[in-house]
Formats: structure tokens, sequence, C-alpha cells
């Protein structure tokens, strides 16, 4: 490395420059390999990838079965490596996920901005010298938990066309299967246009050479977003005479290595500091098996000697490194005053590798200087936000006149004509909107239930008032309990809409949510005349309730995925489809259903649609009553009985339009939650009220109940615990409290288990759910028992094997 002392400020730009600048014969070269692919197709794709990368692609997908098998290549302790690091990286990407309240900016005028992910992305995985298995989970986590609907995965072969069986499981192990071995310029383009069996896709996500580089910044000209522009790693480093100058070469070589284009950068105002790092990265280098490739890169790297902490600062902040590690006895002090930087690293203790992999946040990073204006990549990469307004008649009124006005002074009449229009008959138009909703939703209700006159008592009429009551036949003397529970369950149904943020008049709570899926059913559908439609494999009770009340039902297989064709749901509806009951996440394959599918089929879907959310709170999307205002027609389902950790008082939660909740309540038996049931709940919900303020509430919702955040460090753990055994043959991403694993012999180790006192579920006999168990998370416990349990089980089957 080439030492600088107290280099002059108009010398900083060259200084700072970095080895692979923008070459403009390469990006030529680039353009017209997009141009043959574009006009040559699939064939052009395979012709260059020969070529170029010395495989044949065809067959370009690599099959589920490779990939599940992949873990068999690779060591317990590597998976377990993997288990932990996506722990991480999901928790912190979790926490990114944003919730933002409407603004009412006039009387009248209401906006929003809401959140939804991009549909199909597409994550590429450099090749090269080294399987790069952390940019596969630092790229897919998030896409998961944004709730992408499609998630395509490239990464090149080597020249026997074998993709690094870690890559595989990696992929595997976050849930994706489209996997295609295919690499470079051709994989970009590929993803980009939807080239032969790579499907389009909408953005663009990960690292790789200047080629890739060059490749996605061009096919970004034809409406196909990128994450950034990602070239080559780089590190910048600051340190002083407290650093420990071993560290310091060990952190440079470390991002050294990565390939011959990589730099590193070391500003210190110590003399004597920057020689021991020199001669320490001499000698370490030698201890490096990609020793060629990290001197290359060092040819190119500096050691900068400044005079002052100030100009430490104002070196970092016009190069704006990928890393910045500052290890300086003020580090604190230091961090305040960057501007510019992908990702920092603070105090001696904190080395850039911890970033790379295992500490949770994201390592794919703004390069080549565009930290000062780009972020690295986040749960908001896979996103983006929609604005929504609102007006009403009297907000139109406010402004109309500043609309109408400015409209005019742009010489455009025609906006200024869309304002007045909306002033005619103003009075009739609101009546006719509110009244809509109402009118629609009747439609669809039995003609016997809307003209039914529900059984009424005084405490009906006289909910929450104090009095004599002796109406009721009850026993006077005072245990307690001697008295009919409220029936209207006011406090509660206050409290709980309040946490939830809805009206109360949204809300039916019930013994259970199977009470409330007995009721719409019993609301809307004609025994012996009407259906149902849900998705298969899913909870049982929905076909349970319907059969008891002469209800046919239709199933919808999955996707071998577990997601759900919308439009082949909509294609499976008849004329007297009524309702269609969906599960997110899904009981038993633990997968949430992304909002925009929920909507797609609301709008378009001539019934109700039952969305049971009974494991919304250890999902990672966000639940379907942010949009239930907008969808007349939806139900949504939640209960206490999972986070709440309340099972044992069978306490469920529907939310729906009043008009429904009003169906609901006319229909339900009187005094269908007890005292104690009401009791119990309305105490669980005033303890978080304790702690936290009533707008808190919702932003707090992974720290109330029963140890939710717990819950999912358990479930992490039980996966990568469980991934490791050499009989569990797969596990399923689950947004719930549960996982679905695939193993060779469910029936043989659920009988096994049960030997063993542990009870799981065999779900062996639903669609696509061959050979397995639904395993609820238990304790740490209950969890290492189980591990226990099945390591054992291997143990018998080996031996029964070697006999």
């Amino acid at each position: 490395m080439k030492i600088i002392l107290n280099p002059p400020r108009d010398q900083w730009e060259n200084l700072l420059k970095r080895p692979s600048q923008r070459d403009e014969d390469l990006e030529a070269r680039v353009a017209e390999l997009i141009a043959a692919m574009k006009n040559g197709g699939w064939e052009a794709v395979v012709d260059l990838t020969r070529r170029f990368d010395g495989y044949d692609p065809d067959p370009v997908r690599i099959p589920a079965g490779e990939i599940m098998e992949s873990g068999d290549r690779l060591s317990n302790s590597l998976k377990q490596a993997i288990a932990l690091a996506s722990g991480n990286i999901r928790i912190f990407h979790e926490a990114q996920r944003r919730t933002e309240q409407p603004v009412e900016v006039m009387e009248g005028i209401h906006c929003s901005r809401k959140w939804v992910s991009v549909d199909r992305v597409g994550l590429y995985i450099p090749g090269g010298t080294a399987p790069l298995i952390s940019t596969v989970l630092m790229l897919a986590i998030p896409a998961r938990i944004a709730g992408c609907r499609e998630i395509v995965l490239c990464t090149p072969a080597n020249r026997d066309g074998k993709v690094d069986p870690a890559i595989l499981y990696a992929a595997g192990f976050c849930g994706i299967d489209q996997v295609f071995r295919l690499g470079g310029a051709q994989a970009i383009a590929s993803m980009a246009y939807g080239l032969g069996p790579v499907p389009r896709v909408d953005k663009i996500f990960g690292p790789g050479n200047s080629y890739v580089t060059a490749a996605k910044q061009l096919v970004s000209l034809d409406g196909v977003a990128i994450d950034m522009p990602a070239g080559p790693s780089e590190l910048a480093v600051i340190a002083d005479d407290s650093s420990d100058p071993a560290y310091i070469a060990a952190d440079l070589l470390s991002q050294a290595e990565h390939g011959p284009d990589s730099q590193v950068v070391l500003i210190t105002c110590s003399w004597e500091l920057a020689e021991q790092v020199h001669n320490e990265t001499e000698i370490q280098i030698h201890r490096l098996p990609r020793k060629d490739i990290a001197r290359k890169s060092l040819e190119s790297s500096l050691i900068l000697v400044v005079p002052d902490e100030e100009q430490m600062i104002d070196l970092v902040n016009a190069y704006a490194p990928e890393h910045l590690i500052i290890s300086t006895e003020n580090y604190r002090f230091l961090a305040d005053k960057i501007r510019n930087a992908g990702s920092v690293f603070l105090g001696p203790d904190t080395p850039e590798s911890a970033g790379d992999y295992a500490s949770g946040t994201n390592h794919t990073l703004p390069t080549s200087g565009y930290a000062r204006a780009y972020s690295g990549l986040s749960l908001d990469s896979f996103m983006k936000s929609i604005t929504f307004q609102e007006i009403s008649p009297d907000g139109l009124g406010t402004i109309g006149p500043a609309i109408v006005e400015l409209a005019r002074a742009e010489g455009l009449e025609g906006h200024a004509a869309a304002l007045l229009q909306r002033q005619k008959n103003k009075d009739q138009r609101t009546k006719t909107r509110e009244q809509s909703p109402v009118s629609r939703l009747s439609s669809y209700v039995r003609k016997n239930i809307l003209e039914l006159t529900p059984y009424s008592s005084a405490r009906d009429e006289f909910s929450g008032v104090e009095g004599i009551f002796l109406d009721a036949n009850e026993n006077p003397n005072d245990t307690g309990l001697n008295r009919y529970p409220d029936p209207h369950q006011r406090k509660l149904k206050t409290r709980v809409a309040a946490l939830k943020g809805v009206e109360p008049g949204q809300l039916f709570l019930g013994n259970g949510s199977d009470e409330a899926i007995d009721l719409l059913i019993r609301i809307f559908c004609e025994p012996g005349n009407s259906r149902i439609l849900t998705m298969s494999p899913t909870y049982g009770m929905y076909k349970v309730c319907a059969g008891v009340q002469d209800v046919a039902v239709d199933a919808v297989l999955l996707n071998e995925d577990f997601s759900l064709d919308t439009d082949r749901m909509l294609s499976a509806v008849r004329f007297n489809t009524k309702l269609m009951f969906l599960c997110s996440p899904n009981n038993p394959t633990g997968n949430q259903i992304a909002l925009g599918d929920i909507l797609y089929l609301a709008e378009r879907f001539n019934g109700i649609i039952v969305l049971d959310e009974a494991y919304i709170d250890f999902a990672s999307g966000p639940s379907a009553l942010s949009v239930l205002k907008d969808m007349p027609n939806l139900v949504v389902l939640q209960t206490f009985s999972k986070a709440w950790g309340m099972a044992g008082v069978r306490l469920g939660m529907a939310f729906a339009d009043p008009f429904i909740i009003s169906l609901m309540d006319k229909v339900k038996y009187p005094y269908n939650l007890s005292t104690l049931a009401q009791e119990t709940a309305l105490k669980a919900v005033e303890e978080v009220y304790k702690v936290y303020k009533v707008e808190e509430v919702e932003a707090k919702r992974r720290s109330r109940y029963s140890g939710i955040e717990e819950i999912l460090r358990e479930r992490w753990k039980l996966e990568g615990k469980l991934s490791a055994l050499p009989c569990v043959e797969k596990i399923y991403p689950s947004e719930a409290n549960f996982l679905l694993v695939r193993v060779a012999d469910a029936r043989g180790m659920y009988e096994h288990l049960v030997n063993q006192g542990i009870v799981v579920r065999d779900r062996s006999g639903q669609p696509l759910c061959q050979n397995c168990l639904r395993i609820t998370v238990g304790t740490p416990a209950e969890n290492q028992k189980l591990i226990q349990a099945l390591e054992n089980f291997n143990s018998h089957q080996s031996l029964v094997t070697s006999h």
C-alpha cells in the first residue's frame, strides 16, 4: 500500500479515484451484448454463456430436488451458521416495516401513503472465485419480508455447469425455488426482458463485476428498476494511536481479498500507525489463500496521513466509502460527523466482516462514491409507496377555488372543469355515496336473516346502565358471577377497537374465531343451495362449519410453493358462491398471502372475502385491517388465542363493515361471551395501555402479548436445529408460530415422538404436504426435548438400517 503524507486538498479527487472507473469501451461492449440478447432472445443468451462462461445453460432452471438435496453436501456447522445469520438479518429487517398514519391536511381532506411490495424481483448472486452465501441471505430475506409475489435468483455455474451447493441451500432455506444457473450480462438481460424460461422482473438486485454493473444500468433505461450502481467492494478505516495495527491490517485485507479491483484506504493522523499497518499487511497477506487477489487490490489502495481529525472526516466524506470502520478512541464523536458512507462499523471490536455475514445489517451497499446519494439495501428497497387521498364534498369546496385558479393560470381549463363538475348536485351525491355500500352488502345476505327479529332482553336495551334488574330470573345473591354478562361487551369492545385502530361498530367479539366463521356462513349462505370457496391445504373448520349447515365447499389447490393463484381462485367462483375463506398466514403451510392479492380478490369477487389472520402477530407482512375501510366486502378474523396466549379464554375477533357486524350481532346467541372471558381479556388489554400510550400501542405490537419476539427467536433457533438433522428434508418458510417440516417418514416420526411424550400434527394427508409434520414452537426446554427425540429417531433408524 502506498503511504501519502498530508495530501493537498486539490489532489484529493485524483487520489480517491477508484481503480475501476467508468470505461466507455466496456459500456459499448455490454450495450452490444444487451442488444444481441434483446434481438436474438434465448438462443443469444445460450450462445453468450457458452462463449464467456464455458458451459451450456440449458436446462437453465435448477430442479427443486437439487436445491433440496444441496444441504446434504454441507456441514452441520455451516447450516447452523446460515440459520444464525438469517435470524439476525430477519430481525433487523422486520424492524424496518413502516406504519404511516393518514394525515388530515385540512378539514375534509385526508391524504395517506401505503407501502406495498415490488411484485417481481430478480436477485443476482455473483459466482467468480467465491460462493457469496451471505448475499443470498441479504437479498432473499428482505424480499420475503416485504412480501414480493415472485422472486427469481440467477447465479453463474462453474465450467461443469454446477452451482455451489451452499448457494442452493441458502436459496432453499430462504424459500426461493426459482433458481437459474446464469451469470453476467446474460442473467441481467434475461431477468430484465423475460428471456427463455427466466421470468421478467420489475427490479433487479445484487452486486457484480463491471459487466454486471454496466448491464444493470443499461436495462434500467428500458424501465427495469435496479437497486443501486454497485461495483467492486471497498473499505475505508479511520484510526489513531489507540488502534491495534494488526486489527486494522486484518480489516483492510478482508476487503482486499474480494477482488483485484477492490480498494481499501486507511486514513490516520499517526505516521507511526501508518507504518505499522503497512508492515502488518505484508505479514498477514501471506496467510491468505487469496493472497494474489489481495495483493493486486493493495496496488491501488492507500494509506493517507493527515494532520488532524477534521481532515480525516473531510477525506471520508469526500471518498464516500461503501464500508467505513471508525477505530479511534473517540469513535462515537467522529461517527456523528459522517455524512457519506454505506455502512459504518464503530469501535475496535466491530469488524466489517460482522456486517458482511451475521450482525443483521445488510451488506449490499453503494460503491464508487454513490454513498453520497444512495442508501444501502433495506426493506424499503423491495417496496414502493402509493399515495392516497380522499376528499369530502366540504373539503373539495374549501380547496376548489384554489384548484380552479391555478388550473386556469396554467391554461388547463379541463382541470378546472373536473372540479366544477363535482360541485353539481353535491347533496344528492353524498347521500348516494353513503348509502351504496350497505345497499350492495344487503344483496349478499339471506332474505330471512335481513327480516329476522333477534332475541332481545333488558340487558340488550340497558347495556352499561346501572340499575336494579329483575327481568332475567337470575339469582339475586352476589357471587360475582350471578348476573348475565354484558351482551354487547361495550367496555371490552371499546378497548380492543382502539388497540386495533378501528371503530367499535366494526368489531364483533365471539367464542373463538370459529363462532364468527359459523355465523358468517349462516348469514350469507342458503343451506343446500349456496357454496363457499377456499384454498387447499388450509384450516379445516371452514369445511366443517359449511358441512354442518349443508353448504357446499370448493377448494383451489395452492401452487407448489404454497402461494395463492388469484386468477385460479376467481375462475373457481360459481354463480352461488357466497363466501371466500382465506387463511393468512396459512395453517398448515405458514406462509402469508400478499395484501395486494387480497385486494385484487376483494375488488373482483361479488361476495364476501373472509380473511383469517389468527397468526398475523407473528407475520412480517401487514394486516388487512389497514384496508378494511376501503373494502366493504372484507371480513378480517383475529384471535386472542395465539399471540395473546389466551387460548383457554376462547375469544375471537371479527372486523368488518358495521352493517356486517350488525348482522352478526343479530344472529349470535345471547351472552356468547362469559363474564370471565370478558374480564380476562380486558385485563390483558389494559396491561398494554399501562405500558404504552394509546397512539403507540399498534407500533409496539411486537412487544405486547405473551412474548412474540421470544417465540420468533425460538422459531429461528428451532429451524436451524431441525435443518441440521439428516431426517429433515425441507423446512418451509413460516410467518406463524409453527413450522411445516418435510421428513423422510412422517408417520414413523410422528409415532416415535408420541412414544416420547411429544405430540405434533401429521399433515401428510393434506394436499402438497406429503410426509410433512406441523410443529408448534414450544418453550426452549420443550424444543430441546423435541430435537433430542428426533436425534434419537435418527440413531434408531440408522441402527435398523445397519441390521
